[in-house]
């Protein structure tokens, strides 16, 4: 069997380096390079993705949201949030596999072919692994995922603030929020994900937290879901982000990743790529649920009432990696969960589309 995957990230390699024999066409010209996302992972998902020790950078407890206007929740968490060194990750997956062809940017797939932008043909191929990430320049065809425009840069700072701080200020990110995470003692890294205007908010944001530039801004789209429908079309197999396979709530899939393409391998090894499906068909709905309450949390801006109704709250992060679960045990916990509960009530009549989603 022959199969190519587009795109060397962690969904791709993570294929690649279980299935054994495949041809990898990347469009950068090094492995890991250049950086797209913040590099967050639950300790949870990382332990479950088998993710490799080495590359944890830091590690957090402490969850601070916030409109950095007087209003803020405290989390607590159960399990520890890992800083990973991303191209240190993708680099080390690249290890295991044989055949990466770098500087090979596949703009079509047609017919079991990978067409690259020099203009050259290749194949034919089994299978196709389309593994191109939050850029879905092939995967768009196969299903909607909302895609935000995101910017952030590594700053030194006084602000003083600890672990994780996530913002919910529509002067910052109208769609989505923004965040600061403490890299060490002083540094930050700064960002935003919102449908604009990125540039001109994170100048505005490192100007809040008296940040003074330590890098280079870098970024990329963020993803917010749905995952598809499908994930197997003809030929193409469809992984990680260009799966939908993220969390909605936060933009995260790095273990999603590389454990959907984990399973991709597993599926196609045994010659039943149906089965990719079913494996990951309980992950997708659990998706479809967090994707139904990012539309409730952000779409009606619902976020911003319930943080001015339990500001002051502290609570216990019980499953970083499930966002769902999380605020509905701290929702439990909190009598003035009643109100939030009757906010989302209001916003489901008004808003039958919302229940489709699931």
């Amino acid at each position: 069997m022959r199969v190519a995957v587009v795109g060397a990230g962690p969904a791709g390699l993570s294929f690649a380096s279980r299935f054994g024999d495949a041809d990898v066409y990347e469009e950068h010209h090094e492995v890991g390079l250049p950086r797209h996302c913040t590099s967050l992972v639950g300790g949870g998902a990382a332990r479950r993705a088998q993710l490799p020790n080495g590359v944890v950078l830091n590690q957090y407890r402490e969850l601070l949201i916030t409109d950095l206007q007087g209003h803020s929740i405290r989390f607590k968490l159960r399990d520890p949030v890992l800083l990973l060194d991303r191209p240190g990750l993708e680099q080390k997956l690249a290890e295991g596999v044989p055949r990466i062809h770098l500087g090979r940017k596949v703009v079509d797939i047609r017919g079991g072919y990978i067409h690259t932008a020099d203009g050259s043909r290749r194949g034919p191929y089994d299978y196709i692994v389309v593994a191109e990430g939050a850029a879905r320049r092939i995967s768009r065809a196969y299903g909607h995922v909302v895609r935000l425009p995101g910017l952030q840069i590594d700053v030194r700072s006084d602000v003083g603030l600890h672990g994780i701080t996530v913002v919910y200020n529509q002067r910052l990110s109208r769609a989505y929020f923004a965040w600061i995470v403490e890299l060490d003692r002083g540094l930050y890294r700064v960002g935003l994900a919102d449908l604009c205007c990125t540039v001109e908010k994170l100048n505005k944001l490192v100007k809040l937290v008296g940040g003074r530039p330590a890098g280079k801004p870098f970024g990329g789209g963020v993803l917010a879901g749905p995952p598809l429908r499908r994930l197997v079309e003809g030929r193409a197999v469809l992984v990680g982000d260009a799966a939908g396979l993220v969390k909605p709530l936060s933009g995260g899939g790095i273990a999603l990743a590389v454990k959907s393409g984990r399973l991709a391998a597993e599926a196609l090894a045994e010659g039943r790529p149906e089965g990719y499906e079913e494996s990951t068909a309980a992950l997708r709905l659990r998706l479809r649920a967090a994707f139904a309450a990012f539309r409730a949390l952000y779409g009606w801006r619902l976020v911003d009432r319930l943080l001015r109704l339990l500001d002051g709250g502290e609570y216990v992060a019980v499953d970083y990696d499930d966002h769902v679960k999380t605020l509905a045990v701290a929702a439990l916990l909190d009598r003035r969960s009643l109100k939030a509960g009757v906010e989302l009530l209001r916003y489901l009549a008004s808003n039958r589309y919302a229940l489709h989603l699931i």
